[in-house]
């Protein structure tokens, strides 16, 4: 899909500019989103943490790459590039790589979060986030979709957003992949 500006000169509108810009229109930052902790729906694979338990999570997975996808059912780009992160588990999880979901929807929307899961079939650890302000809680630089890698040893070792955002480059999926490439070649 081209554009031409007034000077004539055409522009390819690339889909990872769609991504941000759709995530800076959409207002995926969490602002105003957060209520208090609910009750989850009931049978919901989906497990409440807060950011202690979190960083539980990435301990028990030491020996394992580790992606975690931070997003919500509410944010329309966090819904295009989750597909790549199922994609990227389905074709790694066998050398290594674990990949942890965190939705940052409130307790409310807990059953919208886990339909959005099972419509692309994320067969990962799913979780849902019950602190307040989830945004600072995970040191999220300003929107989702986000992302966190973590090495073998359990150390975060790459933020990726597609926003230019706090010394976080825009990322694309194939950045990520590469990343993802490198953490499971290196050995433990």
């Amino acid at each position: 899909m081209n554009r031409l500006l007034s000077s004539g000169t055409a522009i390819l509108l690339h889909p990872v500019f769609l991504i941000v810009a759709i995530s800076a229109w959409s207002g995926c930052d969490n602002r105003g989103q957060r209520s208090a902790a609910r009750p989850l729906v009931s049978g919901s694979p989906l497990v409440a943490v807060d950011r202690a338990g979190f960083d539980r999570v990435i301990a028990e997975n030491k020996g394992k790459v580790v992606l975690v996808d931070f997003w919500a059912s509410w944010c329309p780009p966090c819904q295009y590039a989750f597909p790549h992160t199922v994609a990227l588990f389905t074709e790694n999880r066998e050398r290594g790589l674990q990949v942890v979901s965190v939705s940052l929807d409130s307790a409310a929307d807990a059953q919208k979060a886990q339909q959005f899961l099972d419509s692309v079939g994320a067969s990962f650890e799913n979780l849902i986030c019950t602190e307040e302000n989830a945004i600072a809680s995970f040191d999220i630089p300003d929107a989702i979709p986000y992302y966190t890698l973590y090495d073998r040893q359990g150390r975060l070792r790459y933020r990726f957003s597609p926003m230019f955002t706090d010394g976080v480059r825009g990322e694309t999926p194939a950045s990520i992949d590469r990343r993802v490439e490198e953490l499971l070649a290196e050995q433990g």
